[in-house]
């Protein structure tokens, strides 16, 4: 809508927009929380926000491996060949030598302990969106320096935050305007839950490049 006078200046399908924004803020997370040399990445699923995340965090770091894991095998390998990654049979083997973890899984209960994420590793824990859901180990959170979009929503609707009684250090927009420190040299998690604001300014981009176009 137009800020100025509240007319309609566009409609879009908001699951393109809120697929690519969903990884675009974890690729900001992977900016500034990530090692500089940062070389192998693991992604715990293989739906939609799997392949949105390798997309987006692939423009910001390169690469060298990329394992894949999913509860469902012949997924894994279907993305992996996508991708040129490798496919694992478990959660353990594909993150043990990861610098950057993604977990988009649908799962209720952990998936990803902390003794399998080597210390300076970068979590973004991006499912679990249900305050009685967990992705990761209450242990892993704990011991994180741990950032969120939004403090509000993560004490309202991440199982991960709730449950586990983890500290948050920072939200995302604290850290990128310095006002906390991004601790690249120690282990951290990213809990994605989105915010409204992320899918209004991701459409205004797009409107903007109608425009021009």
């Amino acid at each position: 809508f137009n800020s100025h006078n509240g007319i309609p200046e566009v409609i879009m399908d908001g699951e393109v927009i809120t697929t690519m924004r969903t990884a675009a803020v974890s690729a900001v997370a992977t900016k500034y929380l990530a090692a500089g040399d940062a070389s192998t990445l693991a992604v715990l699923g293989s739906g939609v926000q799997a392949r949105s995340h390798i997309q987006a965090l692939s423009s910001i770091r390169s690469f060298k491996k990329i394992n894949i894991w999913s509860r469902t095998k012949k997924n894994a390998e279907k993305l992996a060949g996508e991708v040129g990654g490798t496919a694992y049979d478990s959660v353990q083997e594909a993150v043990k030598d990861a610098d950057v973890i993604v977990t988009v899984t649908s799962s209720s209960t952990p998936v990803l302990m902390k003794d399998w994420v080597k210390p300076g590793t970068h979590v973004n824990a991006v499912g679990a969106c249900r305050p009685d859901w967990q992705e990761i180990d209450p242990d892993l959170m704990r011991s994180s320096v741990l950032y969120v979009d939004s403090r509000e929503a993560a004490m309202k609707e991440s199982g991960d935050v709730i449950l586990s009684k983890a500290d948050i250090f920072a939200e995302l927009g604290e850290m990128v305007l310095g006002v906390k420190e991004a601790e690249v040299q120690k282990t951290t998690v990213f809990k994605s839950l989105g915010l409204a604001i992320e899918d209004v300014m991701s459409a205004k981009l797009v409107q903007q490049l109608m425009k021009m176009n």
